[in-house]
């Protein structure tokens, strides 16, 4: 705005053609956003406050968005001024004194797993390696003559009812740690709870984020998804050189999170975008699914495991020639027994069906675990079954240092390294990450 001048001028005001408008709906007749200036003639001052009056009327339009704003050069990306170190991720509350410490003489670990609906299996084949785990822990000593106990809660049904088994197994079963399974949505859930009351979670979920936001309690057993799709897209477009992959995704949080992480693979790769399909189970049985899939030379699947299942069963069939990338959450369960296909144009060499592992993950401890679990369960354990089993192991070992005390627990569990599982050798960071290397594995 700038006063009228008592010299010559003429006074302009700006309406915005909103006038109209709110004399139809009642409402006043001026202006809603009135400018005044003032064009001022015949004299070098006030021609140069009329431009400057003008210069601020259209960088007030620009604003507004009336006019496009120029295109100014931007100056290159610079480092920020300051960043979270993951070594800084600690915590320095209360409740590492005796005072807090749970009473009594046995250490209950909470299991959250699906025991019911489409993933039962899953959460039973985690059950049974847990109870496992725990039973070979109590025929060693534990310190204080304690003995460790399995609570499982079931995180399958309605929206909320994880939230609020999460709590029955922090406040009534009063667990000492909670081990969560590969669904992203429960890691949530538990690392809310478990940030506000102090409990240390450990979970088989891939997602990343449940680890960058800097949190002391949660703890990853296993890769993120964004080393899953980095260990896919290496595979398919540097090993193998494919370029039309297309991507299998679940419309659920998990599916979204992996199918962007393989997108960005494939980005940072330069390689050709993959064709991303959201699966409909209803629809695997037409030919909607194969239409869409028969340029793909490769295909990643990123589903829970009841999905893949359906769909590695079709693609078989389908695409014989075709090698699959399943995600570990797809990939969980036992893939020992899944039918070979007949498939003539594949000769001797079959594409496969492969996820992602550790290194150490066919190794001693590994076998030995399998054989004990076989000889058990009737049935070979899936790659859940392994990390479940080193989730009991690896809280076992830090309770020996910590006494039974979440805190203490914690930091005991920060500085577990190299430690020697069935899933593999587990070395955790300063932000609960497994920093152990994987590769690719043959899953049949």
């Amino acid at each position: 705005m700038c006063k009228r001048q008592k010299r010559r001028a003429a006074t302009i005001q700006i309406s915005f053609g909103f006038q109209d408008r709110m004399k139809q709906s009642g409402g006043p007749s001026q202006p809603l956003l009135p400018f005044d200036f003032c064009v001022l003639t015949f004299d070098l001052f006030f021609w140069r406050l009329s431009a400057m009056c003008l210069l601020v009327v259209l960088l007030g339009l620009i604003g507004l968005g009336y006019f496009p704003a120029p295109g100014f050069a931007q100056a290159p990306p610079t480092a920020p001024y300051a960043a979270i170190s993951r070594d800084a991720v600690s915590y320095n509350g209360p409740g590492r004194d005796a005072a807090h410490d749970l009473a009594g003489p046995e250490i209950r670990l909470g299991l959250l797993a699906p025991l019911a609906g489409p993933r039962q299996a899953e959460g039973e084949e985690l059950r049974r390696a847990a109870e496992m785990a725990i039973e070979e822990e109590n025929a060693a000593s534990l310190p204080g003559g304690y003995r460790l106990a399995l609570v499982t809660r079931d995180e399958s049904g309605p929206w909320g009812r994880a939230s609020s088994e999460i709590v029955h197994l922090v406040f009534d079963d009063r667990a000492l740690a909670l081990i969560t399974s590969t669904d992203g949505g429960a890691a949530h859930l538990a690392e809310q709870v478990a940030n506000k009351i102090g409990v240390p979670i450990l979970t088989l979920s891939g997602d990343s984020t449940t680890t960058e936001i800097n949190l002391p309690w949660p703890f990853r057993m296993g890769p993120t998804d964004a080393m899953q799709a980095q260990a896919f897209a290496r595979e398919i477009y540097q090993n193998q050189k494919l370029r039309r992959v297309a991507l299998l995704t679940q419309n659920d949080h998990d599916g979204r999170a992996g199918g962007e992480a393989f997108e960005k693979a494939a980005r940072e790769m330069n390689a050709l975008a993959p064709t991303r399909i959201m699966v409909e189970l209803d629809k695997l049985a037409g030919d909607e699914l194969r239409k869409e899939l028969e340029t793909a030379q490769a295909v990643v699947i990123w589903t829970d495991a009841p999905t893949a299942s359906l769909l590695v069963a079709r693609l078989r069939e389908d695409l014989p020639t075709v090698p699959l990338y399943l995600s570990r959450k797809a990939a969980q369960g036992d893939w020992s027994t899944f039918p070979q296909p007949h498939c003539r144009a594949c000769g001797s060499e079959d594409p496969g069906v492969w996820t992602t592992e550790a290194p150490e993950a066919q190794s001693t401890p590994h076998e030995a675990f399998a054989q004990r679990y076989r000889q058990r369960f009737g049935v070979a354990p899936g790659i859940g079954a392994a990390q479940a089993y080193d989730a009991v192991r690896v809280v076992a070992q830090s309770l020996r240092q910590s006494g039974p005390n979440r805190a203490r627990l914690r930091d005991a569990l920060a500085g577990v390294s190299f430690f020697s599982g069935a899933s593999g050798v587990i070395s955790f960071d300063h932000a609960g990450n497994d920093t152990t290397q994987i590769t690719l594995t043959r899953l049949n």
